[in-house]
């Protein structure tokens, strides 16, 4: 019995090791994104909401893409840094090897084969974490950013929409027109 959980106890050890690690990378990995992301969606907000007072709905578009391309950018940011710290941890030789199995943790496809030493495994788990944390964080980032995306294109086809309403001669009980909608929203 007692050789039982001595076996289970140094199994355990390789764990311990690299949890300070792992804890460290998962929390620096949030960090990064909430710094980010909310940078991003406040700089959106600001020259979208200036775009749209000054009638410049495809000004409000550009400054969309524009953001989501930040929100992909940081995410890359972020597997590059994992990518780093495993190699710079001697864990994974070959820098783009590192870097590939971090994107492949990072968004949880799986790609890359296990290429992590024994003892060390766990970090992988982590890096799936973070991902899956900071994927969370960049869709509610850009739902936020939607809402006047969407007022920007009803104000730029609101006669389209309302022409045909009228001419299909649909009628929807409740249903606002476009521009009082966008004045409900804004």
């Amino acid at each position: 019995m007692e050789t039982l959980t001595s076996a289970h106890t140094l199994e355990l050890l390789p764990f311990f090791k690299n949890l300070p690690l792992a804890i460290f990378g998962l929390f620096a990995s949030l960090w990064i994104n909430i710094f980010f992301l909310r940078r991003i969606s406040i700089n959106f907000e600001i020259r979208g909401r200036t775009a749209l007072n000054k009638d410049n709905t495809n000004g409000v578009f550009h400054q969309y893409f524009l953001a989501i391309t930040y929100l992909m950018i940081v995410q890359i940011i972020v597997i590059i840094l994992w990518g780093v710290a495993l190699n710079n941890l001697a864990l994974i030789k070959d820098p783009l090897d590192a870097i590939m199995f971090a994107g492949s943790c990072y968004t949880t496809m799986g790609i890359v084969t296990e290429v992590m030493p024994t003892g060390w495994k766990f970090i992988a788990i982590i890096i799936a974490l973070s991902g899956l944390f900071a994927v969370a964080l960049a869709t509610s980032t850009m739902i936020s950013m939607s809402t006047l995306f969407r007022r920007a294109w009803l104000l730029k086809h609101a006669s389209r929409i309302e022409a045909i309403l009228q001419r299909e001669k649909i009628e929807l009980p409740d249903f606002m027109s476009v521009e009082e909608t966008i004045k409900v929203k804004t």
